[in-house]
C-alpha cells in the first residue's frame, strides 16, 4: 500500500475513532445528584412541622425519538414531614418543569398520564400546550398526615418524566407541599429542590 494513502487512511481512521467515541459519550445517560432539603418551623396556628427530601437525584438520558425537541429524565427522593399539634393534613410532592421556547407536544409523566398547564392533578389528554417560557407541575404523589403518628411521608425511585416538543433549554425543579390544619386553623409550607438541567 503507498505510504501516503496508508497514512490517510490511518487519520481518517483517528477522526472516524473520535467520532463514534464522541457521539457515546453525548448520548451516555447523566446522573444529577441533588442536595438534601429541610424546612423546619412552627406555623402562626401553632403547628410544628419538619420537613425534609433526602436521596434525591435525576438521571437524565437520551430520548428513545432521538430528537432535539425530546427531554427524558428518571427522579429519585424520599419526603418526610413531622407534624406536631395538626389534626389533619396532605403532602403533595412533585416537579415543576418549564422549557425556553415551548412543550407544544406535551409533558407526560410515565406514559399515559398528562399534566395541563393550569392543573395541579394529572389529567387525560391527548395534547398540551405550554405558552414559550411557561412552567408545568407534575404531581408524583399525594399522602394524608396520620395526625396520630404525626408524620407523612412519600418515596419515589425512578419516575419517569418525559418531555416533547421542547425547541430550548429545559430545566427541573423539586417541590414539595404540605397543608396543616388545626383548630386554629391552616397552615401551607413548601419545600423547594435545586433546579436541575434536562437538556
Amino acid at each position: 500500500m503507498n505510504s501516503r494513502i496508508g497514512g490517510r487512511l490511518a487519520g481518517f481512521g483517528v477522526v472516524l475513532t473520535a467520532a463514534i467515541l464522541g457521539s457515546a459519550v453525548a448520548h451516555a445517560d447523566t446522573t444529577i445528584p441533588l442536595p438534601n432539603g429541610e424546612q423546619a418551623l412552627t406555623t402562626a396556628t401553632g403547628v410544628q412541622v419538619d420537613l425534609t427530601r433526602t436521596g434525591e437525584q435525576a438521571i437524565v438520558s437520551p430520548p428513545l425519538s432521538s430528537t432535539p425537541t425530546s427531554r427524558t429524565a428518571s427522579v429519585t427522593a424520599t419526603v418526610f414531614a413531622k407534624v406536631q399539634n395538626a389534626t389533619k393534613g396532605t403532602l403533595t410532592t412533585g416537579y415543576l418543569v418549564g422549557c425556553q421556547v415551548d412543550l407544544s407536544g406535551g409533558l407526560s409523566l410515565g406514559g399515559d398520564v398528562y399534566v395541563s398547564p393550569s392543573s395541579v392533578t394529572p389529567e387525560i389528554a391527548p395534547s398540551i400546550s405550554l405558552v414559550p417560557g411557561g412552567v408545568s407541575q407534575v404531581i408524583l404523589d399525594t399522602k394524608n398526615l396520620d395526625p396520630t403518628a404525626g408524620a407523612v411521608g412519600v418515596a419515589y425511585a425512578g419516575r419517569g418524566i418525559e418531555i416533547s416538543g421542547c425547541g430550548g433549554y429545559a430545566q427541573a425543579r423539586a417541590f414539595s407541599t404540605l397543608t396543616v390544619t388545626n383548630d386554629q386553623g391552616s397552615a401551607e409550607i413548601t419545600l423547594y429542590g435545586q433546579p436541575f438541567s434536562v437538556g
